[in-house]
Protein backbone atom coordinates (compact mmCIF):
# COMPACT_ATOMS: atom_id res chain seq x y z
CA UNK A 1 0.00 0.00 0.00
CA UNK A 2 2.96 2.56 0.80
CA UNK A 3 4.81 1.48 -1.97
CA UNK A 4 1.67 1.84 -4.38
CA UNK A 5 1.40 5.86 -3.22
CA UNK A 6 5.12 6.41 -3.17
CA UNK A 7 5.02 5.13 -7.17
CA UNK A 8 2.03 6.78 -7.42
CA UNK A 9 3.15 10.19 -5.91
CA UNK A 10 6.87 10.21 -8.15
CA UNK A 11 4.65 9.58 -11.38
CA UNK A 12 2.80 12.49 -10.55
CA UNK A 13 5.49 14.83 -9.91
CA UNK A 14 7.38 13.79 -13.12
CA UNK A 15 4.03 14.57 -14.60
CA UNK A 16 4.18 17.99 -12.58
CA UNK A 17 7.90 18.32 -14.26
CA UNK A 18 6.59 17.83 -17.13
CA UNK A 19 3.24 20.30 -17.37
CA UNK A 20 5.86 23.00 -15.83
CA UNK A 21 7.52 23.13 -18.85
CA UNK A 22 5.33 22.37 -21.24
CA UNK A 23 3.00 25.23 -19.96
CA UNK A 24 5.97 27.64 -19.92
CA UNK A 25 6.08 26.80 -23.51
CA UNK A 26 3.16 26.55 -24.42
CA UNK A 27 2.91 30.30 -23.05
CA UNK A 28 5.91 31.51 -25.69
CA UNK A 29 4.29 29.70 -28.82
CA UNK A 30 1.33 32.10 -28.42
CA UNK A 31 -1.45 29.14 -29.27
CA UNK A 32 -2.87 29.03 -25.77
CA UNK A 33 -5.95 30.61 -24.25
CA UNK A 34 -6.43 34.05 -23.33
CA UNK A 35 -5.81 34.26 -19.78
CA UNK A 36 -2.91 31.28 -19.86
CA UNK A 37 -0.09 33.91 -18.44
CA UNK A 38 -2.27 34.84 -15.70
CA UNK A 39 -3.46 30.87 -15.05
CA UNK A 40 0.34 30.06 -15.33
CA UNK A 41 1.04 32.93 -12.50
CA UNK A 42 -2.08 31.78 -10.27
CA UNK A 43 -0.73 27.95 -10.32
CA UNK A 44 3.20 28.64 -9.68
CA UNK A 45 1.54 30.74 -6.67
CA UNK A 46 -0.27 27.93 -5.32
CA UNK A 47 2.02 25.80 -5.71
CA UNK A 48 4.35 27.96 -3.81
CA UNK A 49 1.72 28.21 -1.29
CA UNK A 50 1.05 24.33 -0.97
CA UNK A 51 4.79 23.53 -1.30
CA UNK A 52 5.78 25.70 1.62
CA UNK A 53 2.51 24.42 3.71
CA UNK A 54 3.57 20.85 3.14
CA UNK A 55 7.38 22.02 4.58
CA UNK A 56 6.03 23.41 7.21
CA UNK A 57 3.16 21.46 8.13
CA UNK A 58 4.61 17.70 7.40
CA UNK A 59 3.84 16.31 10.96
CA UNK A 60 0.51 17.40 10.82
CA UNK A 61 0.07 14.99 7.62
CA UNK A 62 -0.63 12.23 9.91
CA UNK A 63 -1.31 9.06 8.16
CA UNK A 64 -2.33 5.78 10.68
CA UNK A 65 -0.15 2.63 10.12
CA UNK A 66 -1.52 -0.17 12.19
CA UNK A 67 1.24 -2.53 13.05
CA UNK A 68 1.80 -5.29 16.06
CA UNK A 69 3.11 -2.78 18.61
CA UNK A 70 -0.30 -0.67 18.10
CA UNK A 71 -1.13 1.87 15.70
CA UNK A 72 1.22 4.14 14.59
CA UNK A 73 1.63 7.02 11.99
CA UNK A 74 3.49 8.14 8.81
CA UNK A 75 3.99 11.91 9.02
CA UNK A 76 4.13 13.55 5.36
CA UNK A 77 2.47 12.73 2.57
CA UNK A 78 2.60 11.61 -0.35
CA UNK A 79 6.17 10.70 0.99
CA UNK A 80 6.63 9.16 4.54
CA UNK A 81 9.42 11.32 6.49
CA UNK A 82 9.20 10.40 10.27
CA UNK A 83 7.51 7.35 11.71
CA UNK A 84 5.72 8.06 15.45
CA UNK A 85 4.61 4.92 17.12
CA UNK A 86 1.49 4.12 19.64
CA UNK A 87 3.56 5.42 22.67
CA UNK A 88 4.63 8.47 20.71
CA UNK A 89 8.26 8.38 19.96
CA UNK A 90 9.18 9.14 16.66
CA UNK A 91 11.50 7.79 14.54
CA UNK A 92 13.35 10.14 11.74
CA UNK A 93 15.14 8.31 9.12
CA UNK A 94 18.43 9.01 6.88
CA UNK A 95 16.00 9.96 4.13
CA UNK A 96 14.08 12.81 6.16
CA UNK A 97 15.08 15.62 4.80
CA UNK A 98 14.41 14.16 1.62
CA UNK A 99 11.25 13.15 1.90
CA UNK A 100 10.23 16.62 3.25
CA UNK A 101 11.55 18.25 -0.06
CA UNK A 102 9.77 15.73 -2.01
CA UNK A 103 6.68 16.42 -0.92
CA UNK A 104 7.08 20.08 -1.14
CA UNK A 105 8.10 19.47 -4.82
CA UNK A 106 5.02 17.21 -5.05
CA UNK A 107 2.76 20.01 -4.06
CA UNK A 108 4.40 22.72 -5.94
CA UNK A 109 4.35 21.11 -8.95
CA UNK A 110 0.51 19.83 -8.68
CA UNK A 111 -1.46 22.77 -9.94
CA UNK A 112 0.80 22.90 -12.65
CA UNK A 113 -0.46 19.22 -13.72
CA UNK A 114 -3.94 20.85 -13.52
CA UNK A 115 -2.95 23.96 -15.40
CA UNK A 116 -1.36 21.10 -18.25
CA UNK A 117 -4.82 18.73 -18.10
CA UNK A 118 -6.57 21.97 -18.59
CA UNK A 119 -4.46 23.19 -21.75
CA UNK A 120 -4.72 19.77 -23.44
CA UNK A 121 -8.58 20.04 -23.12
CA UNK A 122 -8.65 23.65 -24.43
CA UNK A 123 -6.19 22.65 -27.61
CA UNK A 124 -8.51 19.57 -28.70
CA UNK A 125 -11.25 22.23 -28.57
CA UNK A 126 -9.33 24.11 -30.87
CA UNK A 127 -8.51 21.42 -33.15
CA UNK A 128 -12.42 20.31 -33.73
CA UNK A 129 -13.61 23.60 -34.05
CA UNK A 130 -11.42 23.88 -36.98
Amino acid sequence: MLITIVVAASLLMLAGVYSLFSSLFLSRTGHCPKNWNRLCLGSLLAGLVLGLASWLGTFWMLLPFPNIAGEGWFAGFPYMAVYIDATGYHYQFSFTRTSVIANAVFWFLLPMAGLHVYGRHWRRQQQKAA
